[in-house]
């Protein structure tokens, strides 16, 4: 019984951790990169792609400060969601031909952590940067 208390204990830590700040390491070769392009009233889009390989493509994206909205497509079976940790705002879950939006206000330049809540084990995470 102690050694099931300790497993989800530890299965719960791993998933606490990953909403922390800090889950997207700095830009690595690796990084698929998507520039939010500028719309009507000043509000920035992008289009953020989540798959069955539990990644988010673009997983950086390059905005300036103001609104973003960000619209998730889930292009597989496999539902996702995309959150931005430190301002507690997700499209909720997005399944594949309903994409979901979430409009934020990035009122300062810096880094905007964002994951999948469904798959942070998997590391489907990705970072806002905001110059």
């Amino acid at each position: 019984m102690a050694l099931l208390g300790a497993v989800l204990t530890a299965g719960g830590c791993g998933f606490a951790g990953a909403h922390g700040s800090g889950v997207h390491g700095g830009s690595s070769a690796g990084d698929r990169v998507g520039t939010a392009t500028a719309g009507s009233g000043g509000v920035q889009h992008i289009t953020v792609k989540g798959d069955e390989n539990m990644q988010f493509t673009p997983n950086v994206i390059k905005a300036h400060p103001g609104k973003l909205e960000i619209r998730l497509v889930t292009t597989g079976a496999t539902p996702h969601d995309l959150e931005v940790t430190k301002l507690h705002a997700t499209t909720g879950m997005v399944k594949k031909g309903k994409p979901g939006e979430v409009e934020v206000d990035l009122s300062s330049a810096g880094r905007y952590d964002f994951v999948c809540t469904y798959h942070t084990r998997q590391h489907m995470t990705g970072v806002i940067e905001v110059s």
